[in-house]
């Protein structure tokens, strides 16, 4: 996904880059939620209807649907780890008035024990983003998570 070209008048430039800045940093907020255990957070980062979408390279797809729900989800599946670290990369975003879509690379890196940090499960690959302007902000309608490769210990299903 190239990035587009910036609107030509100084206002439209200006609403913008604000609107790539607020986009990146709700993508980055996504991870920060994910390693702080923040579920709540983490939930209130997505549109009422948004939905998660996990393609693991071995497995089923696993769907998560609405807002309703997302906190437990995601920490029936994030919590049983002692500690996690996500990066998210390389945010290329493509602005359409109150939509935009968006690709960015992810690593995650899943700690079995803090004590024992040799032991931990990674993935890694893109997350592909479908966001929509709301009257609290930029929030994620659709996470595509597209995992490339996966090393270290076998995650926990």
């Amino acid at each position: 996904m190239p990035p587009t070209n910036p609107p030509t008048g100084s206002a439209d430039q200006l609403r913008w880059l604000l609107d790539r800045a607020a986009i990146s940093d709700l993508l980055i907020d996504f991870a920060r939620a994910l390693d702080d255990q923040d579920w709540k957070s983490y939930a209130a980062n997505f549109t009422e209807d948004g939905a998660v979408i996990i393609s693991p390279l071995v497995a089923k797809t696993i769907t998560h649907r609405g807002r309703e729900g997302l906190a437990e989800f995601v920490a029936g599946n994030l919590g049983r780890y002692a500690g996690t670290h996500h990066l998210s990369t390389n945010h290329a975003i493509t602005l359409d008035a109150d939509t935009a879509d968006a690709r960015s690379a992810f690593v995650a890196a899943h700690l079995f024990d803090t004590h024992d940090p040799q032991r931990h499960a990674d993935g890694a690959g893109w997350h592909y983003w479908k966001l929509r302007r709301t009257p609290d902000g930029w929030r994620i309608a659709q996470l595509t998570l597209e995992v490339r490769y996966f090393s270290g210990e076998p995650l926990l299903h």
